[in-house]
């Protein structure tokens, strides 16, 4: 277990932990949350709506930790 959440919080070949892939992370859970208590109280779920934003949630984070990876790359490579 702890070598898979090293593996989600850290850069590849990298031992630091990073905060924008923690920050994601907790982005997404408290998503799945906020719509199981919705859920929980108005016996209500639409599943476009939550689609569109996790798919939003998921894509900035993953374009944001990209580009991140990607400038640290061309930094080192020069």
């Amino acid at each position: 277990m702890k070598k898979l959440l090293k593996d989600w919080f850290t850069a590849p070949g990298n031992n630091n932990y990073e905060a924008g892939r923690a920050l994601w992370f907790v982005s997404v859970v408290a998503a799945i949350g906020f719509t199981g208590a919705h859920l929980y109280q108005n016996g209500a779920f639409d599943i476009l709506e939550f689609g569109g934003g996790m798919a939003a949630l998921i894509a900035a984070g993953g374009w944001g930790v990209g580009a991140k990876d990607m400038a640290g790359a061309k930094a080192l490579a020069s």
